[in-house]
């Protein structure tokens, strides 16, 4: 069997280090598997680049350009953009590769041109790792659900046409992608009802397969260790919260964690409370919230990563729209049970007051109720991180989700029928998302 998966980052993101750790674990399986990336950190030699001169600096020009007709609308700050417009010959590379199946994962930023999906002429499997494969560009909604009828009037580029460039997108995706070969493997429950609901994509069949994890990498340690490593202090309660631009994506919920944390900032139990704020720079106008709050920066490197979540006594995710939630399987790996909201894809990961805390989407208030929680059932001796710990080991190590995969392969390549998976019932009539433009 021969894979080829693409994707435009092999590292830097949850995205990217998924897929790269699933091309890793398929390899050991003896599939004969290769990605091809716009942009390369590793140096692991089945991961290449697009073909060309100076290929890295093709892959920023791609970007750039791709979202060059965003200018004519308001900047948009509520989620990431592709338009996949750019043209790129990705009919030959695969002519080129032969494979027998074609695996996408996250493929924009110009990377992947919405119209060259169905010049592939093989079965693909499609990994969502967002929402942008079926909405007029945005990665994430930010609450909206126009693409359930074609988009246009979009409230993130701030306009009031239908015909706008968001409609003209959508339309581009449901001309193209009318007759493919094609498998969604969303990563949560939330994605794949979406996903479902969606014009575009609701004829494909569906099989939910969450995010796979390098156990081996994100593991326990003592947190005596793991603070000494941090140089935290031994004995105060610690919290850690981290993402990609972790203080200015509105969608990852910084603003409800400081309200959070000036609500625990009035209470005797939490005052020496420490939070650790990873994956974005230091930013010196952050409010005061009443709990000291020590920045680190980015953290590149996923063994110092581990030993950051292991020395946290709670790692908090307040994520407002999320399609799986990585730093969440990250820091259960490590021993530490997470407080996130009862939204999309964390509802999946987390068990409510047995290895973390579901808040109310989306209050503060029980936010930091469950931050308190977590900290005296700490203290009371109760090991919540342990059944952290086993619920990676058992659902989200990359080994078993590999396995899934190569069965799903195994089926599409044997010509069965691939039926949608029957989307369990989520616990509430909860849309997974908050619309934040007006907060």
């Amino acid at each position: 069997m021969k894979v080829l998966h693409l994707s435009t980052f092999d590292t830097g993101s949850g995205a990217a280090r998924g897929s790269q750790w699933l091309h890793e674990a398929l390899r050991r399986r003896d599939i004969d598997s290769t990605m091809m990336v716009a942009s390369k950190a590793s140096d692991d030699e089945t991961v290449r680049l697009l073909p060309g001169a100076m290929p890295q600096l093709a892959a920023k020009l791609r970007m750039q350009f791709d979202r060059l007709p965003l200018r004519f609308y308001r900047n948009t700050e509520e989620s990431f953009w592709s338009l996949g417009w750019m043209p790129c010959r990705f009919d030959r590379l695969v002519e080129d590769c032969k494979p027998d199946i074609i695996h996408l994962h996250w493929v924009g930023g110009g990377y992947l041109p919405i119209s060259s999906l169905k010049s592939f002429s093989r079965p693909i499997v499609w990994t969502l790792r967002d929402m942008w494969s079926f909405t007029g560009g945005c990665h994430y909604t930010a609450g909206c659900e126009r693409y359930r009828e074609g988009c246009g009037a979009c409230p993130q580029l701030r306009s009031s046409r239908e015909e706008d460039l968001s409609r003209a997108i959508w339309r581009h995706k449901s001309r193209q992608w009318k007759d493919l070969d094609l498998t969604l493997v969303p990563i949560s429950r939330w994605l794949a009802d979406c996903a479902a609901s969606s014009p575009l994509l609701g004829r494909f069949p569906i099989e939910v397969i969450p995010n796979g994890l390098d156990v081996a990498t994100f593991n326990p340690l003592a947190k005596s260790i793991a603070r000494k490593e941090w140089d935290l202090p031994p004995d105060r309660p610690i919290a850690v919260y981290g993402a990609i631009n972790a203080t200015r994506d509105p969608r990852k919920g910084f603003a409800e964690l400081l309200a959070a944390l000036r609500i625990l900032g009035q209470d005797e139990r939490t005052r020496n409370m420490l939070l650790v704020v990873f994956g974005d720079l230091q930013h010196g106008d952050v409010p005061d919230c009443g709990i000291e709050t020590r920045y680190v920066g980015y953290v590149d490197d996923n063994a110092r990563l581990s030993k950051l979540y292991a020395a946290a006594d709670v790692a908090v995710m307040p994520s407002l729209q999320e399609a799986f939630g990585k730093t969440i399987i990250e820091a259960m790996a490590c021993g530490t049970p997470v407080v996130a909201f009862n939204s999309g894809g964390p509802r999946d990961i987390v068990s409510h007051g047995i290895d973390g805390y579901l808040a109310k989407p989306f209050e503060p208030e029980d936010l930091a109720k469950g931050m308190l929680w977590c900290f005296e059932r700490i203290a009371a001796g109760d090991n919540l991180g342990a059944a952290a710990r086993t619920k990676v080991m058992t659902r989200f190590d990359i080994e078993a989700v590999a396995d899934r995969y190569e069965a799903l392969y195994e089926t599409i390549l044997g010509k069965k029928e691939v039926r949608p998976a029957a989307l369990p019932e989520l616990a509430t009539a909860d849309t997974g998302f908050r619309d934040w433009r007006s907060a």
